[in-house]
């Protein structure tokens, strides 16, 4: 943001098309991303997912917990 400034992607993210724009030089992409893109098959996340499976045939459903932060 302090580079580019604020996109051009309309009120909301949730309603912005998908797109592109030039900024300083730059050619910056917009494109809404889905679950599946953040969390699928190719992303790492389907290894923790197989292991929080395996804990909750092991131990139940109700005592897995995944906590996840990010910085």
């Amino acid at each position: 943001m302090e580079e580019y400034g604020i996109p051009p992607l309309g009120a909301s993210p949730v309603e912005a098309p998908k797109g592109s724009w030039e900024v300083s030089g730059a050619t910056l992409e917009y494109g809404p991303v889905t679950r599946l893109d953040a969390l699928g098959p190719g992303t790492g996340w389907e290894h923790v997912f197989g292991v929080m499976q395996a804990l909750a045939l092991r131990f139940g459903p109700g005592g897995v917990r995944l906590v996840v932060w990010f910085d």
